[in-house]
């Protein structure tokens, strides 16, 4: 597992206006890797972790779209990280915001400095 580190929300505000306009949290860390696992994308304990994807070319974005928990085939499933595609992960955790994780691929490291 690659380390995450928290950012401010300066520092990411384009990919967040991009995928999650209407957050309102102050949460925010950045994960460099060249693959993600989705995780609790159903409300499964308590724990459900809301994802969408922006690409960093032309600013285009979607919305992982979960059917029900019986037909779901994206839990626990592994995705390769297009160089040019941020994950952005909103997570929730028994009723309390988690905050907001973006992933990155690794050639990307350099999109936070100044």
């Amino acid at each position: 597992m690659n380390p995450t580190m928290k950012v401010k929300k300066a520092d990411v505000r384009p990919i967040l206006m991009a995928s999650y306009p209407e957050y309102k949290g102050r949460k925010f860390q950045v994960e460099f890797t060249n693959a993600v696992w989705f995780s609790d994308t159903n409300w499964g304990g308590g724990t459900r972790t809301y994802y969408r994807f922006v690409n960093m070319d032309n600013g285009m974005n979607a919305a992982l779209s979960v059917p029900a928990p019986w037909n779901n085939p994206y839990e626990g499933k592994r995705m390769e990280l297009p160089e040019n595609i941020v994950v952005v992960a909103h997570s929730i955790f028994c009723g309390k915001d988690c905050g907001i994780t973006f992933y990155a691929h690794s050639s990307r490291s350099r999109m936070l400095e100044a």
